[in-house]
């Protein structure tokens, strides 16, 4: 190995040769060598990326494969670079942070050794942390992702299954979400207004548009459409990586402006003209608006509930208002229909009514109730 500068046209260049053999096997053995380069510290940058590479090409050539802890790294490096597909860039922190944590005894092992084994070893892991079945399959999904990425780029040698293929997870019983009922969200406005809270604009609008978080934050007063009572909802902020993106959809929706949404826009828009419908609240890109809203429901005697649940509490009192699904979806912004149906169980639309027919008790049980209600 080595890097040397050399003449070519009255200027000084600069080039690189990289020669790797392999310890195991000294008959095995890389070797590149790079040209035309302008400068010293240019040379020594190539340097090591081509012993980087060279490095991969031998290990893949001793017939080992790359380690788990090489293919993640391998990985992050083309999803980032969008050779795999477009990868949301919170998608690869989470897929390369969540591996390197539940994955982590596997990290320096050839991938090519990972084997059923490794995969019960890491479903116990999880199961002893308490991860529920949906978390596990998030996670066994991550390291397919990955391990099958490692097949196709041939730095897995061999044409063996990733091991949690075979991996079964037990469906936990299905929680029913936290949200408010509509006595409560009064309640809670109320208070919030009376007690002149800082945040009651931002809960306000979360009630009454069913935006995101980061939707949000990210809304301007070019996106409020007075004239025709529409929000133009087509973007949202990212408190991780600190940047304002697309909707998590991906493309824009309006929803209307009733009644009283104008009227606290109204008031908004009074207390000045900035950039931004909402105040820009201390910690909020930070994303403690969830600690926010817990501490404030406790302080008033309601249950808390997470702060995405104030979207959950706008599409179940629409549907218990006998607004069409589809109206609904359309103006929340919902691709995934499964995610619609638990909305409309929770408002009970399709079961209202359905139990009238059930005409059983006898006619003197009921009359008795009666006369009994109105001597109270």
């Amino acid at each position: 190995m080595g890097i040397k500068s050399y003449h070519q046209d009255e200027k000084v260049y600069w080039k690189v040769y990289v020669n790797l053999r392999s310890k195991e096997n000294s008959r095995i053995r890389k070797q590149k060598s790079v040209s035309g380069l302008e400068s010293l510290s240019a040379a020594r940058r190539m340097e090591k990326q081509v012993i980087a590479e060279l490095s991969v090409e031998l290990t893949l050539a001793t017939g080992h494969g790359l380690s788990w802890s090489g293919i993640i790294d391998r990985w992050e490096k083309d999803a980032k670079s969008g050779l795999l597909r477009k990868y949301d860039p919170t998608t690869i922190m989470d897929t390369v942070s969540g591996l390197r944590r539940w994955t982590k005894e596997w990290l320096e092992i050839s991938s090519e050794e990972l084997t059923r084994f490794h995969g019960r070893e890491l479903q116990k892991k999880m199961e002893l942390a308490g991860m529920t079945s949906q978390g596990q399959k998030k996670v066994r999904s991550m390291v397919n992702t990955v391990f099958n990425y490692g097949l196709e780029e041939k730095f897995i040698s061999k044409p063996i299954p990733s091991p949690v293929a075979a991996l079964i997870f037990n469906n936990d019983a299905e929680k029913v979400p936290d949200i408010l009922t509509l006595g409560e969200i009064k309640q809670f406005l109320e208070r919030g207004k009376e007690l002149q809270n800082e945040w009651y604009p931002i809960w306000a609008m979360a009630l009454l548009t069913g935006m995101r978080n980061g939707e949000l934050y990210a809304l301007e007063w070019s996106d409020i459409d007075f004239e025709n009572s529409l929000i133009r909802v087509s973007k949202s902020y990212n408190s991780r990586l600190k940047i304002v993106k697309s909707t998590k959809a991906g493309y824009w929706r309006n929803i209307p402006i009733s009644s009283q949404l104008r009227e606290l826009l109204i008031g908004l828009k009074s207390k000045g003209m900035n950039q931004h419908v909402l105040p820009r609240l201390g910690g909020w890109n930070q994303g403690l608006q969830a600690q926010e809203l817990r501490f404030f429901l406790k302080g008033i005697g309601i249950r808390p509930v997470k702060f995405h649940a104030l979207r959950a509490c706008f599409a179940t009192q629409l549907l218990a208002k006998n607004i069409a699904p589809a109206i609904v979806m359309k103006i929340c912004g919902w691709k995934n229909l499964k995610t619609m149906e638990i909305y409309v169980r929770l408002a009970g639309v399709n079961e209202a009514g359905a139990t009238e027919c059930l005409e059983i008790l006898p006619m003197e049980v009921v009359m008795e109730n009666v006369v009994s209600l109105y001597n109270n």
